[in-house]
C-alpha cells in the first residue's frame, strides 16, 4: 500500500475532501479536510477514518496511521 491507495481507499467516503497522504513505508499520514467533520470531536473524526483503514492495519499493510481530520475552517485557520 502507498500514499496514492490510501487515498483512492478514503475517496468513496470522503467524496468532496481534500485528501493528502504521504508515507515512509508502512507509516502512513493523511490530511482529510472535509465539511462532515463540522460538529464532531476530533476521536470521532478519527473513529470514521479508522474504520476504513483497520482492514488494512490489522493485515500489516499499514503499521500506523496518523489522521489529520479538520473542517475546512479549521484547514483555513491553520494555513494563517
Amino acid at each position: 500500500m502507498n500514499a496514492d491507495d490510501l487515498i483512492a481507499l478514503l475517496r468513496p467516503h470522503f467524496p468532496s475532501a481534500e485528501i493528502q497522504a504521504v508515507n515512509q513505508g508502512n507509516k502512513f499520514e493523511v490530511l482529510i479536510v472535509d465539511d462532515s467533520f463540522e460538529g464532531k470531536r476530533l476521536v470521532q473524526r478519527q473513529q470514521a477514518v479508522y474504520a476504513i483503514a483497520n482492514p488494512h492495519i490489522q493485515s500489516g499493510a499499514m503499521h500506523a496511521l496518523t489522521i489529520h481530520a479538520l473542517t475546512p475552517a479549521e484547514y483555513q485557520a491553520r494555513q494563517s
